[in-house]
């Protein structure tokens, strides 16, 4: 028979299975890592004709949103610009503030600060685009590297990607993965550039998230079609970062632009199975909203992302 104590679950000459500190919430369910270690989930959300909400985690799916946004526009106004709402926007620093406010309002498709500007809608103003598109990985690279035509026709300031893929690390242990990237530039005023960076919470469960860290992982300032962006990312113990990669329009001829924006190397990035893309917080950053305004600092705003993310597809 299997022995029982008061806080642990044991199979005859099996492993001990610790029962959490914390007792559950309504309709959550006990669930096991493979490792001995056992936590109360919530159960997968579905609504009627959808099968789930949520992608299935740890069988390689692996996905982000991105949106894209023309910076200058010489044919219209109340479009974007350098100055951009708040202070300068620059986009090789957007791991710190004052840039960081302002990429996450791009990235989740606004940019219109509460207190009013001139601005129209930053994300996805370009022709046939749309914010926070959806894309999922296709063998060892997901993203694009394409041409645009557009009537944005500056030489610099032309226009931005951005992309966001959620990294969980499901283990007990800290585990740094590598992360690959290409991105376009064409640096012109000074303020374009291209990045690689994420954002880490200050703990690991969702609704207890109150400050967020940005940590640049490199960054790119000249000129080219196609450059690439590698380093270093740390995951936390049980926690979910947000890796994301920051490219500008290479500026090629009248009206012709190059858009590089993906993540290669993904078998590299994700060769431990204890790192997964999260996909409650992949439709999480797909479909909820979000705040940001132009005040404070960032760390403690975006911090609304992880608590949001417990609210509506369940705490972890």
């Amino acid at each position: 028979m299997s022995r029982i104590t008061t806080d642990q679950i044991q199979k005859p000459g099996g492993v001990t299975f610790t029962l959490p500190a914390v007792g559950p919430t309504a309709n959550q369910f006990l669930q096991t890592d493979g490792l001995g270690n056992l936590s109360f989930q919530q159960p997968t959300l579905s609504e009627p004709g959808i099968t789930s909400l949520v992608a299935p985690e740890g069988v390689g799916n692996i996905g982000s949103i991105v949106t894209h946004t023309d910076r200058s526009n010489i044919y219209s106004t109340g479009e974007w610009s350098t100055s951009g709402p708040w202070t300068t926007y620059t986009a090789y620093q957007s791991h710190q503030d004052n840039s960081a406010i302002q990429y996450l309002q791009m990235q989740f498709g606004d940019g219109y600060g509460p207190s009013g500007t001139s601005e129209s809608m930053q994300g996805a103003d370009a022709e046939n685009e749309l914010p926070r598109r959806l894309q999922f990985a296709n063998g060892n690279r997901m993203g694009f590297a394409r041409d645009v035509f557009h009537y944005d026709n500056n030489t610099s300031n032309t226009g931005h990607s951005f992309r966001m893929m959620p990294v969980r690390n499901t283990t007990s242990a800290s585990i740094s993965v590598t992360v690959s990237a290409y991105c376009s530039n064409y640096q012109g005023s000074g303020y374009e550039g291209a990045q690689l960076l994420y954002f880490t919470p200050n703990t690991s469960v969702y609704s207890t998230v109150t400050s967020v860290t940005g940590t640049s992982v490199a960054t790119y300032t000249g000129n080219a079609r196609q450059s690439q962006l590698t380093g270093s990312v740390t995951v936390p113990a049980g926690t979910t970062v947000l890796v994301c990669l920051i490219s500008s329009d290479w500026y090629t001829t009248t009206y012709r632009f190059k858009d590089t924006n993906f993540f290669d190397g993904l078998t590299t990035t994700f060769t431990n199975p204890g790192i997964i893309c999260d996909m409650r917080m992949l439709s999480n950053i797909a479909k909820s909203r979000f705040t940001f305004a132009y005040a404070g600092a960032f760390a403690t705003l975006a911090s609304g992302i992880w608590t949001t993310c417990a609210t509506v597809y369940g705490d972890r």
